[in-house]
């Protein structure tokens, strides 16, 4: 399996807050290359305290509308890691909102853009 290395990263922070708050509320992205300097795969990573299920829902829009990740081409499943689950019970909620539901919404609601 080929082993990815950071080329370079993107990132965006709030500003005018302290860098523990500030590294919260960030979206960052690298891109990647493998073993032999070739340009990869991209990782993106949004944290947020300001997001809603309803905001998670439109970045899966977007990416559906530009053809990334699909209706068609993925999957979607909901997971709670085991070491959660332990420490704090099992939960299919998060700020009140049924995330299986939200997860039945992605596989029903998202776009399927027309083939270009």
């Amino acid at each position: 399996m080929t082993k990815w290395e950071t080329k370079l990263k993107l990132g965006r922070k709030l500003e005018g807050v302290d860098a523990a708050t500030a590294s919260d509320n960030q979206v960052s992205v690298l891109f990647r290359h493998d073993e032999k300097g070739q340009d990869g795969h991209v990782s993106m990573s949004i944290e947020s305290d300001h997001m809603s299920a309803d905001d998670v829902a439109a970045v899966f829009e977007v990416l559906a509308q530009r053809r990334i990740f699909m209706r068609e081409n993925t999957k979607v499943w909901v997971s709670q890691p085991q070491s959660s689950e332990a420490r704090f019970g099992p939960t299919m909620t998060w700020k009140g909102e049924d995330i299986k539901a939200l997860a039945q919404r992605l596989k029903q609601s998202v776009p399927t853009p027309p083939q270009m």
